[in-house]
């Protein structure tokens, strides 16, 4: 029987370290499974070049939109080259509950990284619909029912289960019409084919700066900086709108296990640097990271609950 001294033990343990190849040993894709110009792009971005400096190769950013995300995190599920990282959001916790089979198993087939992010809504309307609170919105809905429209990027998108949440909220019926993508939805509202819409923050800055947009609440728990002088929901009594969109970082399961808690705090400090907070706070977005077990609990909690939001609204793929 051999027998297995600890300085021995701890030689070959060495030895295989020495022999394991480095990580990243190639250029890493990171997929944003939308199209270039969304709210995850800058934090992607950012992202992909601090963590190329700190693994020393580069981290390409990779925009494949279409299907709500699908076509992207489909991607990354599916991937075996051990290279390829993707951003999550908020909207692919309802594709399970929109799609009868799902071409990749959202906590089996992907490996949760970190959170980086809330990203918060306005709601907002086109000037000329004359109402300058949620209340007067939704009191002008009810006195016209089937007369009003709602944009957004896409079914299943963040301002279509946004937009169905507060008519379930509200007791109202706003005609959903969905476009390939947000800014495409947005320049229709600007444009008066539509008259209101869950845009994000970032987007609808200028628009509302411009006048072009009325800002009537955001969707966060308190003000955003980005917005100054808009209320929330629930300072205009509709304390239970409270909807927020997050992001985070995902890995394919060929990417190696130990790789994940590096890749966690090279996350966690590039979002940490001077500046960095305020700078997107500018734009709508919060940062917020924690350990990889953590973003992979939000995500296991906000399956069933979007699950329960498509199935009262009774959300289709058109």
């Amino acid at each position: 029987m051999l027998r297995w001294s600890g300085a021995a033990a701890a030689l070959v343990a060495g030895a295989a370290r020495a022999q394991a190849p480095a990580w990243p040993n190639r250029p890493v894709r990171l997929i944003i499974p939308s199209i270039a110009g969304s709210p995850w792009d800058p934090m992607a971005r950012h992202l992909a070049d601090r963590l190329a400096q700190k693994f020393g190769q580069p981290f390409v950013v990779d925009n494949r939109g279409g299907a709500t995300g699908l076509i992207g995190m489909d991607l990354v599920a599916k991937a075996t080259d051990g290279h390829t990282l993707g951003v999550m959001f908020m909207p692919h916790a309802l594709l399970p509950a929109l799609h009868a089979r799902m071409p990749y198993d959202t906590l089996g087939d992907l490996a949760p990284v970190a959170q980086t992010q809330w990203t918060y809504n306005v709601l907002v309307t086109r000037p000329s619909m004359g109402v300058d609170s949620v209340r007067a919105l939704v009191d002008k809905v009810r006195a016209n029912p089937g007369k009003f429209s709602y944009s957004s990027g896409g079914n299943g998108s963040p301002a279509h289960v946004m937009g169905e949440s507060f008519k379930q909220l509200t007791g109202t019926y706003i005609l959903h019409v969905p476009y390939r993508g947000p800014v495409a939805a947005l320049q229709d509202l600007v444009g008066g084919q539509s008259d209101l819409m869950f845009a994000s923050v970032a987007a609808a800055v200028p628009h509302v700066q411009s006048g072009r947009l009325k800002a009537l609440a955001v969707t966060s728990r308190e003000p955003l900086e980005a917005l100054p002088g808009v209320p929330t929901f629930a300072a205009q009594g509709f304390a239970n709108f409270d909807v927020r969109d997050w992001a985070g970082i995902v890995a394919s399961r060929s990417v190696p296990a130990d790789r994940i808690g590096p890749l966690n705090e090279a996350i966690v400090q590039a979002l940490a640097e001077p500046g960095v907070p305020e700078r997107f706070a500018r734009m709508g977005t919060y940062l917020h990271t924690g350990s990889a077990e953590q973003f992979q609990a939000l995500i296991r909690a906000e399956l069933p609950k979007w699950a329960e939001v498509v199935r009262r609204a009774g959300i289709r793929l058109e």
